[in-house]
């Protein structure tokens, strides 16, 4: 539990934090495995797909959180400002910023 939920660089004097961090960092780990396990029960996705969700881990399934949270504010900016030429090409930008193994398979 120490390295899985990263207490181990951090040192807590006041058991208040520690309770807090454990509670904050249990939480992130559920609502992770709960969208990685949404997602590879998809039958909507390819079969590639979903066992590119099964096999992240936590690191993987940040960078894919993240994503999906990006793509959702691009999709209010193109409704929004209705340049889908500019989107596609932030789009592209942002995806070349992800490294290749945390790109989500689509």
């Amino acid at each position: 539990m120490k390295s899985t939920l990263g207490f181990g660089q951090y040192s807590f004097i006041d058991f208040r934090a520690v309770e807090a961090w454990v509670n904050l960092a249990i939480t992130t780990v559920l609502y992770l495995e709960h969208e990685r396990i949404t997602h590879m029960l998809d039958r909507r996705l390819s079969k590639d797909c979903r066992q590119w969700w099964q096999r992240q881990r936590l690191h993987g399934l940040c960078h894919a959180v993240r994503q999906a949270s990006e793509r959702e504010q691009l999709r209010y900016i193109e409704k929004r400002t209705k340049t889908s030429g500019g989107l596609k090409k932030l789009q592209r930008l942002l995806a070349a910023s992800i490294p290749q193994e945390y790109r989500i398979a689509v």
